[in-house]
């Protein structure tokens, strides 16, 4: 029998590694000697005679020889150093720092909530002679590299990105005549496909983890991009074994909420009863507890209110979890339907609805994100809602993690210019101060100050990642690369592309698209039949002519050729 017969795997890792070089040198401090070798494409084999090395080298006392890397975008990762010291027994410590930002990379642990929380970013390692190492696991853009000890000196042949991610095509794409739109598409689904590691992560630096609120823009994104990734499947599962009833999601009662909807979006797109039939043990109970939450007079007894970080513990956070509650018992009640043996359910969430909508939602705060939710929960809302919260101050109160709701509540409401323009300057924001991911959290006062998360932050100057966020996500804790913060490939697809789904399994498309003030539009959306194209161009007369190629098992709704 083979040696590796013999051995009890019980996984294996199916992502994808690939190498990556530096794109520019950031910053150098004391003696660093030939640092332009490191761009340079090299063998990645060390040899016994390494003649094109960079030289770290520190004096007796004074500033340790450092290097700050930019490897161009945001990767899920690690760094591999290929030291080629040669002399027999040499062995040198050196720091990495890990930094989404330019700032994260050249900070200290403690300063601006610089921390290893989730993943180690900030760490003292060994590089003995002639070695070839990979440290750490993390999300990052940018890399520090600082020789340890007086009188030290290292030689080093390369320092590259190691590059974990699944390989997987995407599918659905989005392309119009505004290359700002494309560019937040492009960067909305780069931030989702690097959170699609071992399961759905929230983040790939901090929050590597299952949340399931935060889960449901990413869901939206995967159907809309990467079509029915078994990801999704296997990530609500895994919340579902860790949650044992009456326990309540990753500590929330709205996260359990959120998992009722993320099962009936997810059956919605790809049409698989068998997928809504396997969570039903789990499913009924769920749903009669959440029903229980209803008093008879149809107060609540939620037991704690948390919609989103910026609402947590307001009168407007009571508004957002009653609209969650109330779309959760009525997509339970349409999840009942399909279960042959469970029509009881389906009459307790439409009696617990009932009793919950005689109490009208009035107070939102002023939140965009509770006033959108109570629009989407009670429909005859949206008008007012829309006119009196969500249209003023522009962009100002969005937040990442909530704006495809907001956006599209503004949308779907006959205000799609504005919703575009607000989307277009808000996320494209972040663009323009550097960013190759879209953040867990961002407010457009934040550029009132002239910053950028490329380029160090001089003495006394204003740091825009360290300097902000809020919550549990202050300083440089704050995530810049959440998967919740792919909303804007739902909203493109479903507002400018104009791609609804009007039946299970996709079998029904709606296309009806806005163009607004852009000249064309083209896309595709994966579908469980194959792919869907759509192109829009605007004529002479304003009317739009649509072209779509889909397969032969989905019925198309709208004007065309």
């Amino acid at each position: 029998m083979k040696i590796l017969d013999k051995l009890s795997f019980i996984g294996e890792d199916t992502r994808t590694r690939r190498f990556l070089l530096p794109r520019r040198i950031v910053w150098t401090c004391g003696d660093v000697y030939g640092v332009e070798n490191l761009l340079a494409e090299k063998s990645l084999q060390i040899g016994l005679e390494e003649t094109t090395v960079t030289t770290l080298k520190n004096g007796p006392e004074g500033q340790n020889a450092s290097v700050v890397l930019d490897f161009g975008v945001e990767i899920n990762g690690s760094a591999r150093v290929l030291a080629a010291d040669t002399a027999l027994g040499s062995y040198r410590n050196i720091r990495l720092v890990f930094g989404e930002s330019v700032a994260e990379a050249m900070s200290d642990a403690g300063i601006k909530n610089a921390t290893n929380d989730h993943a180690m970013r900030d760490m003292l390692v060994g590089i003995p002679f002639l070695s070839d190492q990979e440290f750490a696991q993390t999300g990052f853009r940018f890399l520090r590299v600082e020789l340890m000890g007086a009188n030290a000196q290292a030689d080093i042949k390369s320092i590259l990105a190691v590059f974990v991610y699944r390989d997987i095509e995407y599918l659905g794409s989005f392309e119009c005549s505004d290359s700002r739109l494309n560019d937040i598409y492009n960067t909305a689904a780069y931030t989702c496909h690097l959170n699609m590691q071992m399961l759905l992560w929230d983040g790939i630096k901090r929050d590597r983890l299952v949340w399931i609120g935060d889960m449901h823009p990413e869901m939206l994104t995967i159907r809309s991009v990467f079509g029915g990734h078994p990801i999704v499947e296997e990530s609500l599962d895994f919340v579902m074994s860790q949650t044992p009833l009456p326990g309540w999601m990753n500590g929330l009662p709205t996260y359990s909420m959120w998992w009722v909807l993320i099962v009936w979006d997810w059956y919605w797109y790809t049409g698989d009863v068998s997928f809504l039939k396997a969570r039903q043990d789990y499913m009924v109970p769920l749903l009669r507890q959440l029903a229980g939450l209803v008093n008879d007079d149809g107060s609540d007894s939620i037991p704690e209110y948390f919609l989103d970080w910026p609402t947590r513990g307001t009168a407007s956070a009571i508004s957002g979890s009653r609209s969650l509650l109330r779309m959760a018992l009525a997509k339970g009640a349409l999840i009942a339907e399909l279960y042959e043996e469970e029509f009881a359910i389906k009459n307790i969430c439409t009696a617990a609805l009932q009793r919950l909508t005689t109490i009208q939602l009035e107070n939102h705060g002023g939140s965009k994100q509770s006033a959108a939710f109570m629009a989407m929960s009670c429909p005859a809302t949206q008008e007012s809602i829309v006119k009196d919260v969500l249209l003023k101050d522009g962009p100002r109160g969005l937040s990442t993690f909530l704006s495809y709701y907001v956006l599209t509540t503004m949308a779907d409401a006959g205000y799609q210019e504005e919703a575009i323009r607000q989307l277009r300057e808000y996320y494209g924001a972040m663009l323009d101060c550097g960013a190759t991911t879209f953040w867990e959290d961002f407010d457009i006062g934040w550029i009132q100050k002239p910053g950028r998360i490329d380029e160090p932050v001089l003495p006394g100057g204003y740091d825009l990642h360290g300097d902000n966020g809020a919550f549990c996500y202050t300083g440089y804790r704050h995530s810049l690369c959440h998967g919740w913060a792919s909303g804007p490939v739902t909203f493109l697809a479903e507002q400018v592309l104009g791609i609804r789904i009007m039946a299970p399994g996709c079998r029904k498309l709606s296309i009806k698209p806005y163009l607004g003030e852009l000249d064309w539009a083209q896309g595709t959306f994966p579908t469980p039949y194959g792919v869907v194209y759509v192109r829009h161009d605007k004529g002479l007369d304003e009317k739009i002519i649509t072209k779509v190629t889909a397969p032969d098992e989905i019925t198309i709704i709208g004007d065309m050729v």
